[in-house]
């Protein structure tokens, strides 16, 4: 009787554990894309408030039950938002007051009075609850007695100078958007204006020459527009790449520009180059690098004012110095160029 007795007794024990194990209800699983899918249902946008999800490796979170709400923790800017007041608020604190303060010279650095500026600034708004805009603010101002010209009285996030004119005038290039502050009574932002009556004899050119680059120097004349192996001009150029090559393989490459008699003085790609510079010159320009085999070098194009034959004529020229270049053309050179003859630096 006892062995039956222990064995009703062993039947019972695991026909209670299997009715307990039957009524728990199943763990939910706690991965980074079900948590974040949740939140997603749950109507909360992620972009406007700071989400604190549960580690996957917490020993507390693997038993947390279903149906279980995870914290959203709102950002002050997310509750700004929500409010029409509070919206208002935010757009109208992207303005800030203009101050900037600037100075028209003509191209012999001589004030310049009553050139008329005319700018817009950008104004931020919220035309309709919940919804930013902005319009712009159209500025004009004249340039006073010293050149002189101040924009202030109003508010945005920065401006663009739209003109500039003055009769027999003509504004150069460069820059035209400012932030809120640029400038100061004390040091000004100078606006070149060049006068139109300027009537400069110059020469100008725009070519490209095939070249083998092996190291031997090439002669350039500008004025001729001609190139040789021999002689004299006005550039001496070589590039020096080989032209065994094994793909991937590094090479050494190398070239140079020297203006024979005179210099040059790199300006940013794109300055606007309307006078050369007294000093500042230096009688070469070197690049020296390794490409694969394979591989395009470049000198990439590079603007330079020019001083030729010894200080006697002023030049601008925009250059560049490939090899390989294609498979038809091993080496190439690629310029454009303004000579003013007469030895003055005006190349405009």
């Amino acid at each position: 009787m006892r062995p039956k007795f222990v064995i009703v007794i062993l039947a019972v024990v695991l026909a209670l554990l299997a009715l307990l194990f039957w009524r728990r209800p199943a763990q939910p699983s706690l991965s980074t894309e079900s948590s974040e899918q949740q939140i997603e249902n749950s109507g909360i946008p992620m972009t406007n408030a700071d989400i604190t999800l549960p580690s996957k490796s917490s020993a507390a979170s693997a038993a947390l039950p279903s149906g279980t709400n995870f914290t959203v923790v709102e950002s002050p800017l997310h509750k700004q938002l929500q409010t029409p007041e509070g919206f208002q608020q935010y757009v109208e604190g992207k303005n800030a007051p203009i101050e900037f303060y600037g100075i028209i010279l003509d191209q012999d650095s001589n004030v310049l009075t009553g050139a008329i500026i005319k700018s817009v600034i950008r104004h931020w708004t919220a035309p309709v609850v919940f919804q930013m805009g902005s319009k712009e603010i159209p500025v004009e101002r004249t340039s006073d007695k010293d050149g002189r010209f101040e924009i202030s009285g109003e508010t945005g996030d920065g401006f663009d100078i739209v003109s500039i004119q003055k009769d027999s005038y003509e504004l150069e290039p460069g820059q035209r958007s400012f932030g809120v502050v640029d400038g100061s009574f004390d040091n000004p932002v100078i606006f070149k204006m060049w006068r139109t009556n300027i009537h400069e004899k110059l020469i100008t050119g725009n070519t490209s020459f095939d070249i083998v680059p092996d190291g031997r120097p090439y002669f350039i004349s500008l004025t001729e527009d001609t190139i040789s192996e021999s002689g004299t001009g006005d550039l001496k150029v070589w590039i020096q790449y080989t032209n065994q090559i094994v793909h991937g393989q590094l090479y050494d490459w190398s070239a140079e520009i020297e203006v024979i008699n005179g210099g040059l003085s790199e300006r940013s790609l794109g300055s606007a180059m309307y006078e050369a510079p007294t000093s500042g010159y230096e009688p070469t320009y070197q690049s020296r690098q390794q490409i694969e085999g394979g591989q395009r070098g470049s000198t990439g194009e590079h603007q330079f004012y020019i001083l030729l034959k010894k200080g006697q004529e002023y030049a601008q020229m925009s250059i560049g110095l490939y090899a390989p270049f294609n498979n038809q053309t091993p080496g190439l050179i690629r310029l454009s160029y303004t000579i003013n003859p007469s030895g003055s630096r005006i190349l405009h």
